[in-house]
């Protein structure tokens, strides 16, 4: 080896210069010199050249660093590498059977992977980035891979060892495919086309790139007597399917409603209308009915209406509006666009009844049972006219209930009233009997009044009081009957029940009494002094017979006393009903005399009856005077009857 730095000769002194066997020596001297430099320099040099050589294995390599470059030599090989020469000697990556190293290079940042097992040699400019295990898919299984630079999907499906791509990576990790049978199916929704599919192809589905599994999809099991209503989200056009079956939905297909068929027995039946076209149709059974999805059963099933000769039915025509009387016997199912609207039974109408129909014209129509029982069917548009009539019973006050009439009886009416009246001299009496009535023209009737039996029970009793007043009480009690068929008489002949279409037949009193308990009482006292009255009569009457009888025994013998006899008892009998009667007629006048008499001042009739009371007493008093004021009897009064004191 040459030195690098410049020679340098030492400087000669004068003697050396000037003493040639100094200059041998010295020329000896440093030629031996520059050998021994020469040796050691060779020495070094094969020091260094030994140290330098460099055995790489076959699992190493040298990286040689240069200024503007590196390179890389793998092993094995056995190399000399100067000092001087920057280098790393790097030993290969093992990777496994179930792994794969990651490679990054440092200038594009590029990554690379490669899969074991064997040792991998870095390239120049690569770095260990780590070492990940594979990705193992079994049969069922697949992972969807995502280029994170360029956004690139692939799926890759098992049985398989799979090692991804650089910059790959699975955001849902390894998913198990679904197993497609007959009861499920798979809804994929397409992210390039933006489309979605329903999957029902058998076995396991593994979905392709850019596609999403959104759902698995239950089939719907429809029984026998089951349908559903699919709608079509596209469209809005729905359909029907029909079971047995499975039903799966479409992937833009909606269920809207599962729903029974509709079971129509033999006499059933079922009118469905169309929302959309709003056209209608019938459908009769015994069958199985699916309306179509745009059709509703507003009335739902229906039964048949059987028509016999006593029932009929009212029809109506949706397109017409007219209503017809359907009465053919058998079962009637309406058709299309028709309604029954009511089921009518037939009236009966017996040999003493009469019934009125009334047409929307208002026209009346009477159908009489006179001359035989009879029945007929309402009319569509006609009605049965209807009446309230007042209903009187023995006990009855106003307001009386009413009860509706259709079939007017013919026959005679009984009918009974309770009204109070009250006499010329102001007695009230309180009377009840029965009258009797029967209708004679049924229009005149209806259309003059609605409550026949009410009107003509108002006008009699009207007529009775009428009559009632017009009598004292006395002549009342006394000429009854003869006041009440002299009502009837004049009620007889009154135009108010022709103009309504009836006639009064009878009128008669069963009762009567008094409304005022104290009148009742004076009643009482008359009715007990007449009593009274026809006992003595009896009385006498049978003394009388028992002395006619005596003297029929002694007639021959004083048939000149039996006449005197019997004149003396004609005349004594004549006599005492004479005083009797003038007695009680007197009485009764004085009474009613005073009581009515003070009716201006006192107004109310107990004061007056009291009154009369008081009159009488005095009068029984003074009488009382008289007699002892005249006779020969002596008076004792007592203190407590002088109502006096004694004070000491």
């Amino acid at each position: 080896f040459k030195s690098a730095q410049p020679s340098v000769e030492p400087p000669v002194t004068g003697a050396v210069a000037s003493d040639p066997c100094a200059m041998g020596d010295l020329k000896f001297q440093l030629l031996g010199g520059g050998c021994a430099a020469i040796c050691l320099g060779l020495l070094i040099f094969i020091i260094v050249m030994l140290a330098s050589i460099t055995v790489v294995n076959e699992k190493q390599q040298i990286l040689y660093i240069f200024p503007t470059t590196k390179e890389v030599k793998n092993g094995p090989f056995t190399d000399i590498v100067w000092p001087h020469t920057n280098h790393k000697v790097r030993n290969a990556i093992q990777v496994t059977t179930s792994q794969y190293a990651v490679l990054k290079h440092e200038r594009t940042q590029e990554l690379r992977h490669v899969p074991g097992p064997e040792f991998v040699f870095m390239g120049a400019y690569e770095t260990e980035e780590g070492i990940a295990s594979k990705i193992v898919l079994q049969k069922q299984e697949y992972i969807r891979l995502i280029d994170k630079n360029t956004g690139e999907e692939r799926v890759v499906q098992g049985a398989t060892t799979l090692v991804p791509r650089p910059l790959e990576e699975a955001p849902d990790g390894v998913e198990t495919a679904i197993v497609i049978g007959a009861q499920n199916a798979v809804l994929v929704y397409n992210k390039t086309s933006g489309l979605k599919s329903l999957v029902t192809t058998a076995g396991p589905f593994v979905p392709a790139p850019y596609e999403e599994i959104q759902k698995e999809q239950q089939a719907r099991l429809l029984e026998p007597l089951d349908y559903a209503v699919v709608k079509n989200l596209l469209t809005g056009e729905a359909r029907n399917e029909v079971g047995p079956k499975l039903l799966q939905q479409g992937p833009y297909e909606e269920i809207l409603s599962t729903t029974k068929k509709l079971v129509l027995e033999k006499d059933e039946y079922i009118q469905l209308l169309d929302k959309k076209t709003g056209n209608e149709r019938v459908l009769q059974g015994p069958d199985q009915v699916v309306p179509e999805p745009t059709e509703i059963a507003e009335a739902g099933v229906q039964k048949a209406v059987f028509l016999t000769d006593q029932q009929a039915a009212v029809v109506i025509d949706r397109t017409t509006g007219q209503r017809r009387l359907e009465t053919t016997n058998g079962v009637f199912i309406p058709g299309a666009y028709e309604r029954v609207m009511e089921v009518r039974s037939k009236y009966l109408v017996l040999s003493h009844q009469a019934a009125v129909t009334r047409d929307p014209a208002g026209t009346l129509r009477m159908i009489s049972g006179a001359l035989g029982s009879t029945a007929f069917f309402l009319q569509p548009y006609e009605e049965l006219v209807q009446m309230q009539w007042s209903v009187y019973g023995p006990d009855s006050q106003d307001p009386v209930p009413k009860e509706t009439v259709t079939m007017i009886d013919l026959r005679a009416q009984q009918q009974f009233y309770n009204v109070e009246v009250r006499t010329s001299d102001n007695v009230k009496i309180r009377m009840q009997g029965t009258l009797f009535w029967q209708v004679q023209d049924v229009l005149t009737m209806i259309a003059m009044t609605a409550d026949p039996a009410g009107d003509v029970s108002q006008r009699a009793r009207s007529g009775l009081i009428a009559a009632v007043s017009k009598h004292t009480f006395s002549s009342f009690m006394n000429d009854f009957s003869n006041i009440t068929q002299e009502a009837y008489t004049a009620q007889s002949t009154d135009s108010f029940y022709a103009a309504r279409g009836v006639r009064l037949q009878s009128l008669e009193m069963t009762r009567y009494e008094m409304v005022d308990q104290e009148t009742a009482n004076i009643l009482q006292l008359i009715i007990q002094e007449s009593t009274n009255r026809i006992n003595q009569l009896q009385q006498q009457e049978s003394e009388n017979d028992v002395k006619a009888a005596k003297l029929v025994a002694d007639i021959d013998l004083e048939k000149k006393k039996t006449s005197l006899i019997t004149t003396q008892a004609a005349n004594e009998k004549l006599q005492a009903s004479l005083q009797g009667q003038a007695a009680g007629t007197e009485l009764v006048e004085s009474a009613v005399a005073f009581i009515d008499g003070l009716s201006d001042t006192v107004t109310d009739v107990a004061d007056r009856t009291a009154l009369y009371r008081l009159h009488q007493l005095l009068d029984a008093r003074n009488v009382d005077t008289n007699n002892l004021a005249t006779g020969q009897a002596q008076l004792f009064l007592t203190p407590s009857t002088l109502n006096l004191q004694l004070r000491m």
